[in-house]
């Protein structure tokens, strides 16, 4: 499922996790992969193995949006002056009435 949403064909996916297109299809003819496989599958997804073993609803339920992403990269760049005065500021603005 999660192959086809992406819109990546079998040989694609088996080409960016390093195994074979054959290895791909057995896996989705209910061929179980091994942990190695599972982990790779997962990173690859950006989801969880729980999600992948079917125990979740949410691929990851703690996942960012890219702007979210964007938010902490940038300010994982700023020197840690900065980074107080930004984060006091973040908190100043998330308890305001704007916010509300």
């Amino acid at each position: 499922m999660l192959r086809t949403e992406n819109d990546l064909t079998q040989t694609e996916l088996a080409r960016q996790l390093g195994i074979a297109q054959t290895t791909v299809a057995a896996y989705e003819r209910s061929h179980n992969p091994n942990i190695y496989s599972l982990i790779a599958y997962a990173d690859f997804f950006e989801c969880t193995l729980d999600y992948l073993a079917g125990r979740e609803e949410a691929p990851l339920p703690y996942a960012l949006s890219p702007q979210e992403r964007e938010l902490i990269q940038a300010f994982r760049s700023l020197k840690p002056s900065v980074k107080k005065f930004a984060f006091e500021q973040l908190k100043l603005l998330s308890e305001s009435e704007i916010n509300q």
